[in-house]
Order: structure tokens, then C-alpha cells, then sequence
């Protein structure tokens, strides 16, 4: 248990101490008035028992008698809720048939056993009498601690975020004049931030990482946490994990160095290793020589405490990043302690606040903490009280915070201590899943209800946002909902949850890892493979309650033997969290069943279950229930029903479930499935045995995500749906809709569609629907009340014609359309020609082959819809969509094989832009901005494919944040030479593309920034365009596939800042230059499949730069060159 969390626990035990008193088996096992007297003992020592722990720290006499009040407390929690798993079993077997029953409770052994547990409880009590009576010290009764109730305080005052750091801004423009340094003698510049934990310096190091300045000048950017394990090949599986937004699967080492090299070689990038504790220099250096074929300019930004790591991997001066002076500690202390814009009426606020702050030392998340205290003392009189007497525990230790973070965790009610010590249990820097964590939470019982109409997930929520408030969480990441999905929790703060949580909870990284035998929760710190690396001193702790696998990879399985799970199910018979995912677990043993306590468990991964045994029905504690990924599961048990106290049940990715269990409804405590699969067959050969649609008709607690799948075509299909009752599940963020895959060409068909889409009408509160393969042509009255509907996503719904009017929805942010066969028009109201669509809110649009898509709307309209806040819009395999929208601020555009042209929405732009009327009068308001911003001049990202206008002149020149330029099977622009942002050009596989043109030269000149270019099979061109000799910025060229190139111009010596050269499939070339040893910068040069290529120039031993030289299939040259240079030159 954490330090000063015992009061939670007792009061814990009086809570069901008071629900079993008035329980029915209590009355027939003879065990009510033992039950009452457990509860009045513990209600007693609860009284003095905030005073012990206060006391605690000053006393050893109180801190013995607190741990032998602890283990009591614990073995009376553990009996108190074995009794109540036993009365649980009643209630449940009470709804089965009256033979069930009797049979149950007639049994010989059903007396005895109320004996003996009217024996243990007299026991119980009587040791615990036992401890009360002898202390010999005072203590004092305090009241009780007051539920958290902090809704009003949250919405007045939030965390500190990015965009609100204090005192830092001169660190980070140091930080980036010396990544920016034009004078830096490496290619790739390491630069360590250096400072003590809790100063920020992963802050500072974020603040660089999305300054503006760098966003256009690095690419790639990859951040990667580091921290205690440097493990080279963890770190580069990492750095290719941010590049490819995938994790790599399970390679060789060679192989992701290889592939990781192919994503950074000769590309300017900057990397963030954040949280370095590595002092192994030779470690170091075979992660540096992996990373050093970045181009000139390419950075590295290092956060470490340590000096000794700076002095190691440094290649340019330190940053020593100190604590916040004065003025800055008190602006951050203020900001924390008062609500936004509140008025200091009184002097001494400030002179007391800069006396508090002598003890933070300057350090943010220090008076952070102390702010988070101060914030509820509004009078100088609470605030001198704090300054007298309770900073005078804080030690005086130079460099040492964790006394100052203490102060805020005594501070702490003992619910909330509980939850944040538990934390413990991950490894550091380990990115929690909220959702997960408050299931955790629940499943060792530190939720406690204050109010009969909260539902736990409700309260643990609570509890998690008053943690993140208070700082003891942080670097929160949300869905495109605003729902908070992971977080992580500062090293500081993770080394206070392990020092309040002592030997009860301990991370296991060896086997030699020696467990203690009160140890309560583990969790393994690595990868666990094999039994072999499981403690033999594990299962000598018998009360163990969490057994957790935070570190399992989810690209494969592991391979455990089932000695290993049954014997942890043999010896843990207290456990209350079983974690055994991606075990690769065949058969879950029967046994399973003795688990009485279990309330979390998570099987999944586990891709070889075909079956659960039925026995799982009888885990009657049981929550929580996670099946994700077992790809083999066939069918959940039969008496699920029996799991009365489920909330959660995961099956997301269960590909062969065929049907939900008849009586899954029953499980009136269910707050989140994430699925319910409808049994394919007719509805009137569905088994008695499988759940039809129905059973979500009393399940009205359920939140989160829900799809239902293998909706039906019948005609009496809309009666079904209607029972399960989807419009009062108000709790309901996303629901998905998927019917099943049948032709709908049959008569009448579509028609039911639209009767049963009728009938699954949610609730007003979803902010998510997506609905696939529906078979309807239109859509029914309620979609215009889903006025919080942020997202809709239709996919393969080959009869609509007709969408619902989507721009009557205010907080639609994102659109998804594809495979609408017969989609003609987005809307089909009817306004006058003078009207146009607006979409105040919606921030990406993507439209997937929509084969028949004419345009916006039906009949001629002079009006473009408008988009204000638009940022990312795709349109794709829709040949018939001639325009465009109105989207001044759009940031990324993808256009494959359509016949949009830019020009019409480009020009109507334009003239809004110039008069700020017509149909765009809210631009200017919707803008951050006071004055209003040029169309198209924030569009950074641009992808177009076999289009017969690429980008139209007149637009060009507002392109000035352009960075991005991908043409595939379409003409390069005229006026190019106004893309002055511009740092990565392809152009591919284009018929008609010919750069050798007059105008082409005074074009190129204007590329200033360019940094790579890559030209593909562009068979009419017969030589590189001449101005490309004047793009001094280039870095990376690529020539693939011209059947026409004969040579390579002596002009390209010229591009002196060139460091990689690639020639691909170029049959006619013969020479390359003579002066390509002038490129003293070229680190890589590639030559394949050039069979005319006779021989290569004298002047290719000048290239004193070159590390990789790679000659593949040119038969003509004297041998088949393929090798790798480690050291400059040849």
C-alpha cells in the first residue's frame, strides 16, 4: 500500500463490511454480528489513523505499529471480499432455476463453511483489537477527508502546456542559433541540453523541436525517449518507428540499420534522443556511426542530467540549462497558484510566494507542485501558515526535489495516493493508456463511489484529471475526438511513486530480481520470453494482486510454457490484475476458475485461443476482460451472463467471432464493448444459443466505441434494431455500422437499408458515426440532430445518391467518403443559386473512388462551398469532379487520377480575399489572425497523380510555405521559380514532361531552398534541365528510368552542397563528368542498370567526402563495382 493510503484501504473495509451485514448469506451463515463488530473495530482505528500517518515520518514507534496495522488491514480486505465473492455467487445462481438453488445451498458443506468463516472474522477482529491496544503514543481523531470534487476548479484553471512555458524562451533561441549554425564543421552536430531533473529540459528540447524556423528546415524530425536502457538496436527500431509511422517488424540488425539509413542518408534531418543516462562511450559511438550520413546541417538534440554523457557525445558546446530566476519563478508560481486574470489585492502574497520559492530552487515542476497546493489558500494568512510550518519538512538537499514533490503527494487525499503510487508499476517513460489505467484503478478498489448515480469509470476519470491537474501526470496525447488516450508521468515523479510505494510493489529486470514476500504488484521491465526469466522468489509472495507485462511487444507472440501460467494461477490465489498478453497462449487451463478475487484480465494477442473455458464464467469479481487480437476465438461462453459484474470487454480484431452469447444483455454493468457481431445466417434460423441485436437494449452505460457488424437486408430487420435501443446510450462517442457483404442489387433491398439505419438512431451526444456497406440510398430525419457529431465516414455504400445535409452539422471536423457508386452530388438541398455551403468547423475531407461525383451540387450554381478551417484534403479516383471548394488555409492537398482544376476555387479565392466578402465573409474572423491571409499560403504538402492540371500559374505565388512537391503523371507548372519554400521536388512518370525548354533555367533559379529532387521515367527527356546548375541548396539527386539521357552534364560539378547521387535505369547513358571530383560533398553515389556506361571519370578519386560507392549491372565497365567505403575517398 502507498504511504499514507491506509485510511483508503479501512475505508474500503467498511464499505463492504456494510453491504455484506445486510447481505442475505450473512443472515444464513450466521455471520452478521461478527461482520458489525470487523466494522465498528476498523471504524474506530480509522479515526486516529490520518493522524499516525502524519505523524509517521517522526516517530518509528508510530511507523511499526502503521506496517503491523497495514498487513492486518490487507488480510482483512482480502477475507471480507471472499465472503462477498461467495454471496456474489449466490445472487447469480438465485436467477437460475429453483432446483439450482437448493441444490447450492443444501449442501452439507454449506454450514460449515459460515462457521469457519465466523471464525476467521472473529479472528480478524480481534487481531486488530490487538494492534489498536497496543500503541504507546497519542493519537488524535481527525475528520474525515472530503471526496475530490474539483469540476468548478478544473474549468477555471488548466495545466501548463507547451505554448505556456515561462522562462525559457532564451534556451531555446541559443538551442537553435547553434543547430542553425552555417559555420558547424560536421555533417551531423550533436548538441546535449544538460541539467537536473525537473528543470524542463525535455520542455526546451519540445519547444525546438515545432519551432516554425526548424519545421522548414529538418526533414525528417524524429523524437525518441531513450532513457535508462541504451540499447542501440531499441533506439534505431524507434528512430524508423517515428520516420515510417509503423513498428518494424522483428529484423536483424543490419537489416534496420540498412533501412535506416536508406530514410536519413543525405537528407538534412534532426533528431531528439531525449532522457540519455548512457555513460559507455563505445555504446555511444555505434549508435553515431549508424547516424552519420545525414547531410551538412543534419542535428542532434540530446537531454540528459549527467555531464559525464555531454562530454561523451558532444560535437558542439553544451547547453547547461539552469533554474528559472526570480521574476520567472514567481510569474510560473502565480500562474499556478491563482485563476487566469486574477488580481494580486495584496503585496504580501508576493513577498511570502518569494520567500516559499527559495526551497524550488527555480526548478518548474517544483513550484508547479507547491502552486497546485497554494491554489485553494486565497487569504495571506493560509499562505504564511504553509510557509511556517509545513515547507519546514523539506530537506535542504542541493539537487534533490523529491522532498518539495513530497510535500504535494502528503497533500494528497488518500484515494488519489493510492492511484498515483500504483503508477510505480511501469517502467519510466512507459506511455499509459488512461482507459487501461482507470480499469487497473478499479480492479484494486481505489475507486470510491461518493455518489450513487457516478459509475466507477466516471469517479476514476475524476481522479485521473485532478492527478493531471496537480502535475503528477503529463504529455497527454488525445484522439480526433479530444479524448485523452496516453500519457506519461515525469522521471521525477515516477521515483516519488516508487519511494511512497516501498517493497509493495517492485519491476522486475533479471531473474535474479529478489522479491519480497508482502510484495503486492509486479511488473516485468522487459520483454517476457520464457519462464526462465521469471524470479523463483515470485511465487514464495503469496499475496501478490497485479502481475503485469507493460514491455510485451505487439509484432509477435511470445511462446510460454503452460507449466508457467498454470503456476501462476496455482500461486497467486489473491490476485486481482492478470495480465497475459501476446503470451502466446494456446489453452486457458480450467483452473482459471480459483481466482476469485481476479477483476482484471487480459488474454489479449493471444492469436491461437480458440476457446475459454466456460469455468471463466465463475471470476463473478471479474471487470474487466480483454480478447483483443485473438484472431482464432470463435465464440465468447455461453453463460457470459454470469459475469455480472463486467464493464469492460474487448474483442476488436477477433476476425472468426461469428456471434454474440444469448444473455450477453443481461450484463447490465457493461460500460464498454468494443464490438457486437450479428450471427450472418436468416433471422429466423438464428440458434436459441446466439444473442440477437436486442441485447444492447438495456446495456445503456455503454461509452466509448461501438460497432455493430453483419447488420442484415431483410424486411424485418428494422424491428430488431429498434430494440436495442441505441438512442438512449448517451454515453456513446463513436458507433460503427457495418451490414453485411451481399449483393443489394436485389429489389426492395436498399429499401430495407433505409428502414433499419431509421431504426438504429443514437443518441444526440455521439460524436463519431461511420457507417460501411450500407445498402440505402438516403438518410433518415435524425442525422440533423447529431448537432455534436465531429466525425462521419461512409465506406462502400454502393446505393447512396444522396449524402445528409452536412453542413447543418456546426462541429464537424473530418468527412471520409469512398466507394459511393452512385454519389452525383455532396448536397442535395434546394437553396437559392445565391446560397453556398459552409463548413465552419470541418478540418479534413477525403473522397475515395466516387465514380459518378459531378460536383458539389445538383443544377448549376455560381457558389463554392467553403471551407474556413480546412487543413488537409484528399480527392481521389473521381474522374468526374470537375471543382474545387472554397479552403484559403489548407495545409495538405492529395489529388490522384481526378480532372479537378485548381484554377475556378483558386480564382473565387482570390476575389474573396481582395473584397473579405461574398461567400467567405467569416475568413477573416476565423483566422487567429487580425488581417486576413493569402489563399493557399499556409499549404505546405502537395500530392498530384495523373491529373490534367497540376498547380495553375496564378496561384503559385502564394505558395510560400510550400515544402513538399509530389507530381506523378502530370505536368511540372510553369512558374516554379515562385516556390521559394519549396525543399523536396518529385516528378514522376510523366509523358509530356520535357525541363529542357528556354524558360526552364531562369525557373530553377528560383528553387533557393531546395534540398532533394527526384526525377522518374520521364522518357522525353534527354538531358537535365540547364537551370538546375544554379539550385546551389540541392543535397540529393535522383535520376531513374530516362530510356533518352546520353550524359550528365559537366554543370552538375557545380552543385557543391551535393551529397547524394543516384542514377537508375538510364540504358543510353555513356559517361558521367570529368569534374565530379568538384563535389566535394558527396557522401553516396549509386549507379545501376546503366549498361552503356564504359567507364568512370578520373576525377571520381577526388570525391574526398565519399562513403558509398554502388555500381550494379553495368556489364561495360571492368568488373560488377558493388562495395562500401568506410573511409573517405577510393
Amino acid at each position: 500500500m502507498a504511504e499514507g493510503a491506509l485510511s483508503g484501504v479501512a475505508k474500503g473495509i467498511i464499505g463492504i463490511a456494510g453491504n455484506l451485514a445486510l447481505s442475505e448469506v450473512a443472515l444464513i451463515w450466521g455471520v452478521k454480528d461478527e461482520i458489525n463488530k470487523l466494522k465498528e473495530t476498523v471504524s474506530t482505528i480509522k479515526a486516529v489513523l490520518m493522524d499516525a500517518e502524519a505523524k509517521q515520518h517522526n516517530s518509528e514507534a508510530i511507523k511499526v505499529w502503521l506496517q503491523r496495522l497495514k498487513d492486518a488491514m490487507f488480510d482483512a480486505d482480502d477475507l471480507l471480499d471472499e465472503i462477498s465473492t461467495e454471496a456474489l455467487q449466490r445472487e447469480v445462481m438465485t436467477r437460475d432455476k429453483a432446483k439450482k438453488v437448493r441444490i447450492l445451498f443444501s449442501k452439507p458443506n454449506q454450514p460449515a463453511y459460515g462457521i469457519r468463516m465466523g471464525h476467521k472474522v472473529k479472528e480478524m477482529r480481534e487481531r486488530l483489537v490487538a494492534i489498536a491496544a497496543d500503541r504507546q503514543f497519542h493519537l488524535d481523531e481527525r475528520s474525515e477527508e472530503e471526496q475530490v470534487r474539483n469540476e468548478a476548479r478544473r474549468q477555471s484553471h488548466s495545466f501548463v502546456s507547451a505554448e505556456n512555458v515561462i522562462g525559457r524562451e532564451e534556451d531555446k533561441k541559443a538551442i537553435i542559433g547553434s543547430l542553425l549554425d552555417p559555420n558547424v564543421k560536421e555533417n551531423v552536430s550533436v548538441l546535449p541540453i544538460v541539467g537536473i531533473g525537473g528543470l524542463g529540459k525535455t520542455t526546451v528540447a519540445q519547444l525546438v523541436f515545432n519551432d516554425k524556423e526548424l519545421r522548414d528546415h529538418f526533414e525528417p524530425k524524429v523524437w525518441v525517449c531513450v532513457s535508462e536502457n541504451f540499447d542501440v538496436k531499441i533506439i534505431v527500431e524507434k528512430i524508423l518507428e517515428c520516420i515510417k509511422n509503423e513498428k518494424p517488424k522483428d529484423l536483424e540488425m543490419n537489416t534496420l540499420v540498412n533501412n535506416l539509413q536508406k530514410e536519413i542518408n543525405g537528407k538534412r534531418y534532426l533528431l531528439v534522443l531525449d532522457d540519455v543516462w548512457n555513460e559507455n562511450r563505445e555504446k555511444w559511438l555505434s549508435l553515431k556511426d549508424i547516424l552519420m550520413g545525414g547531410a551538412r546541417g543534419s542535428g542532434i538534440l540530446l537531454t540528459t542530467r549527467i555531464k559525464k554523457v555531454a562530454e561523451i557525445t558532444k560535437s558542439m558546446q553544451s547547453h547547461l540549462l539552469r533554474g528559472l530566476d526570480d521574476q520567472q519563478s514567481w510569474s510560473l508560481l502565480k500562474k499556478m497558484a491563482f485563476k487566469e486574470g486574477e488580481e494580486l489585492k495584496n503585496a504580501s502574497f508576493e513577498k511570502i510566494g518569494n520567500e516559499i520559492l527559495k526551497k524550488c530552487g527555480g526548478i518548474p515542476l517544483a513550484i508547479r507542485a507547491i502552486g497546485g497546493l497554494l491554489y485553494l489558500r486565497k487569504s495571506v494568512r493560509e499562505w504564511q501558515l504553509f510557509k511556517d510550518n509545513e515547507l519546514l519538512n523539506i530537506s535542504e538537499e542541493d539537487n534533490d526535489i523529491l522532498p518539495t514533490l513530497k510535500l504535494s503527494y502528503d497533500h494528497l487525499p488518500s484515494h488519489l495516493k493510492q492511484c498515483f503510487a500504483f503508477c510505480s508499476i511501469f517502467p519510466k517513460d512507459y506511455k499509459i493508456e488512461k482507459a487501461s489505467l482507470i480499469y487497473m484503478w478499479m480492479a484494486q478498489g481505489f475507486i470510491k463511489l461518493y455518489n450513487e448515480k457516478k459509475c466507477p469509470q466516471d469517479v476514476g476519470n475524476e481522479y485521473f484529471m485532478d492527478l493531471l491537474w496537480r502535475s503528477f501526470f503529463q504529455e497527454v496525447e488525445k484522439d480526433e475526438l479530444g479524448n485523452i488516450l496516453q500519457f506519461k508521468i515525469h522521471d521525477f515523479m515516477h521515483d516519488l511513486a516508487i519511494k511512497v510505494m516501498g517493497s509493495e510493489s517492485t519491476t522486475i529486470y533479471s531473474k535474479e530480481t529478489d522479491i519480497d514476500e508482502k510484495t503486492h504488484h509486479v511488473s516485468f521491465g522487459h520483454i517476457l520470453s520464457s519462464s526462465l526469466n521469471i524470479p523463483t522468489s515470485l511465487y514464495r509472495a503469496r499475496r501478490i494482486k497485479t502481475f503485469l507485462l507493460p514491455c510485451q511487444p505487439t509484432y509477435y507472440c511470445m511462446r510460454l510454457d503452460s507449466s508457467t501460467y498454470s503456476a501462476i494461477v496455482a500461486s497467486f490465489k489473491f490476485i486481482r490484475l492478470l495480465d497475459l498478453h501476446y503470451m502466446g497462449i494456446k489453452t486457458i487451463p480450467s483452473s482459471i476458475k480459483k481466482l476469485k478475487h481476479l477483476r482484471y484480465l487480459d488474454l489479449s494477442g493471444n492469436g491461437d485461443i480458440k476457446m475459454l473455458p466456460n469455468s471463466i464464467v465463475k471470476l463473478y469479481n471479474l471487470q474487466t476482460l480483454k480478447l483483443s487480437r485473438c484472431y482464432k476465438l470463435k465464440e465468447l461462453p455461453r453463460d457470459i451472463n454470469k459475469l455480472v459484474n463486467l464493464k469492460l470487454l474487448e474483442i476488436d480484431g477477433c476476425q472468426r467471432l461469428t456471434h454474440m452469447p444469448n444473455g450477453l444483455g443481461q450484463l447490465t454493468n457493461l460500460q464498454t464493448l468494443s464490438r457486437f457481431v450479428m450471427s450472418k445466417g436468416r433471422i429466423d434460423l438464428v440458434p436459441r444459443s446466439y444473442g440477437e441485436l436486442k441485447e444492447l437494449n438495456r446495456l445503456n452505460e455503454l461509452r466509448g466505441n461501438l460497432s455493430i457488424e453483419n447488420l442484415k437486408r431483410v424486411k424485418d430487420a428494422r424491428l430488431e434494431y429498434k430494440d436495442a435501443n441505441l438512442k438512449e446510450k448517451q454515453c456513446l462517442d463513436r458507433l460503427d455500422l457495418k451490414w453485411v457483404e451481399e449483393d443489394i442489387n436485389e429489389n426492395g433491398a436498399a429499401g430495407y437499408d433505409d428502414m433499419s439505419l431509421e431504426a438504429l438512431q443514437p443518441h444526440i451526444n455521439l460524436k463519431a458515426l461511420s457507417l460501411w456497406g450500407y445498402g440505402g440510398v438516403r438518410f433518415p430525419h435524425w442525422f440533423l440532430s447529431l448537432t455534436n457529431l465531429v466525425q462521419f465516414k461512409l465506406e462502400s455504400c454502393k446505393k447512396c445518391k444522396y449524402l445528409p445535409p452536412l453542413d447543418q452539422l456546426p462541429s464537424l471536423k473530418i468527412i471520409n467518403l469512398e466507394g459511393l457508386d452512385c454519389l452525383e452530388h455532396i448536397s442535395d438541398s434546394e437553396r437559392n443559386n445565391s446560397d453556398s455551403l459552409f463548413y465552419p468547423s470541418l478540418e479534413t475531407l477525403e473522397i475515395d473512388k466516387c465514380p459518378n461525383l459531378k460536383g458539389w451540387w445538383r443544377g448549376r450554381r455560381d457558389s463554392l462551398p467553403s471551407f474556413p478551417l480546412l487543413s488537409y484534403l484528399r480527392i481521389r479516383d473521381c474522374p468526374q469532379l470537375t471543382s474545387f471548394p472554397l479552403f484559403p488555409y489548407l495545409e495538405r492537398l492529395s489529388l490522384i487520377n481526378c480532372k479537378c482544376s485548381l484554377k475556378q476555387s483558386w480564382e473565387r479565392m482570390m476575389i474573396n480575399n481582395k473584397t473579405s466578402s461574398g461567400n467567405l465573409p467569416s475568413i477573416a474572423s476565423s483566422s487567429s489572425s487580425s488581417t486576413i491571409v493569402a489563399p493557399l499560403s499556409k499549404l505546405s504538402k502537395v500530392y498530384i497523380e495523373n491529373t490534367e492540371e497540376a498547380l495553375p500559374e496564378e496561384c503559385l505565388p502564394n505558395l510560400i510555405s510550400l515544402r513538399a512537391l509530389h507530381l506523378q503523371k502530370c505536368p511540372l507548372p510553369q512558374g516554379i521559380r515562385y516556390l521559394t519554400a519549396l525543399q523536396n521536388l518529385n516528378v514522376w512518370n510523366c509523358e509530356v514532361v520535357d525541363l529542357s525548354n528556354d524558360w526552364d533555367e531562369m525557373e530553377w533559379q528560383g528553387l533557393r531552398t531546395l534540398l532533394s529532387l527526384e526525377f522518374y521515367k520521364l522518357p522525353k527527356l534527354v538531358s537535365l534541365p540547364t537551370g538546375l546548375q544554379y539550385v546551389s541548396s540541392l543535397q540529393k539527386l535522383d535520376i531513374s528510368d530516362f530510356p533518352s539521357l546520353i550524359a550528365i552534364p559537366e554543370w552538375i560539378c557545380k552543385l557543391i552542397s551535393l551529397q547524394s547521387l543516384e542514377i537508375w535505369d538510364c540504358p543510353k547513358l555513356e559517361s558521367l563528368p570529368e569534374g565530379i571530383g568538384a563535389l566535394t560533398s558527396l557522401q553516396t553515389l549509386r549507379i545501376w542498370d546503366c549498361p552503356n556506361l564504359e567507364s568512370l571519370p578520373e576525377g571520381i578519386s577526388a570525391l574526398t567526402s565519399l562513403q558509398t560507392l554502388d555500381i550494379r549491372a553495368c556489364p561495360n565497365l571492368e568488373g560488377d563495382l558493388s562495395r562500401q567505403e568506410e573511409e573517405p575517398g577510393i
